[in-house]
């Protein structure tokens, strides 16, 4: 019942594109599966183990995908913290979460150095993309450590924050599954089947919101484990979109309503210069999107033919248009 999840279709198949990154680099399968285990085994060496957890402050980019790919293979929680919070709210959340790694960026260097100070955290139990001081560089994570799947894996999780509307944000720690992280990874990927997408067959996710955020790693993550590959934004902008969509084939995303309306809002001139006729499936959440919106959208991808091939688009409560013809 395991044979989907990204580790076990990266050694069957290694050289599909996995991953185009923020920077536009091509990672493929086995490329992206390699830095995931030296992350996996570097951290073992570091001593720690199931249900220890580590955190991050990251922009999107190749090395949170790693950090979350290698975390969910050996039964530990990762914190993906909001980049735009300062310093000492970092710092709370790297506490409480009980946190013995950080993981930052240079793009957010005040923040993190005052949160690496606040928390205490000492140099060796800092990496960072990027130059920063106090903290080393990524790659000493996986310095000297094998790429092969690492020992005793287990599943693992993400472990987000609240928003902290009511008081300081409280983070949702469920206990982890005493089951491998193929079987887990691989029942992730019937979420997307509810949007009519299946395994492999070509799919590519494009991803333009800030990862940090749940929903948007659940897709992400449950794409690359049902086989898709995912193109990586990291500044979402509704043109770039566009050509990403018609370089990569892209079939399917997931968006809130306010891209919808930037889209939309683009000279038809400007659409006009892109196909984005490979899409599939577009799934909204976060906020109530008008259905003349949805329809507005469904009519953006007719094929230059004037045909429309079962494309979907669902909202946060799976009410859906559907259009074939």
């Amino acid at each position: 019942m395991s044979e989907l999840g990204f580790w076990n279709l990266a050694q069957k198949r290694p050289d599909v594109l996995a991953l185009v990154d923020p920077n536009g680099h091509e990672w493929s399968r086995g490329e992206l599966l390699a830095e995931a285990n030296k992350i996996a085994n570097g951290l073992r060496a570091q001593g720690l183990g199931k249900g220890d957890c580590v955190a991050l402050v990251m922009e999107n980019c190749a090395e949170f995908v790693q950090i979350n790919l290698a975390i969910t293979q050996i039964g530990m929680y990762m914190t993906p913290i909001n980049n735009h919070l300062t310093g000492p709210e970092i710092a709370y959340i790297l506490q409480d979460s009980g946190a013995k790694i950080f993981f930052g960026s240079a793009k957010f260097a005040d923040e993190c150095k005052v949160a690496r100070d606040e928390a205490g955290f000492a140099t060796d139990q800092c990496y960072s993309v990027g130059t920063l001081e106090g903290f080393q560089d990524f790659e000493a994570i996986k310095e000297g450590q094998p790429d092969t799947l690492p020992d005793d894996r287990a599943a693992g999780q993400v472990m987000n924050y609240t928003s902290g509307t009511t008081g300081k944000p409280k983070g949702v720690r469920r206990p982890l599954a005493d089951i491998s992280p193929d079987l887990v990874a691989t029942m992730t990927t019937g979420f997307l089947s509810m949007f009519d997408l299946t395994p492999e067959d070509d799919n590519v996710h494009i991803c333009g919101s800030p990862l940090y955020h749940t929903a948007v790693l659940v897709f992400l993550s449950a794409s690359l484990h049902m086989g898709h590959g995912v193109v990586l934004m990291e500044k979402w902008t509704p043109e770039d979109m566009l050509k990403l969509i018609d370089q990569y084939k892209v079939t399917q995303s997931h968006m809130v309503p306010t891209q919808f309306n930037r889209l939309l809002k683009l000279p038809a001139e400007v659409r006009a210069k892109y196909d984005v006729s490979s899409l599939r499936a577009m799934v909204h959440a976060a906020a109530p999107c008008p259905i003349e919106t949805k329809w507005k959208i469904c009519r953006f991808i007719i094929r230059k033919d004037g045909t429309l091939k079962n494309f979907l688009i669902k909202t946060r409560r799976w009410v859906g248009i559907r259009l074939e013809r």
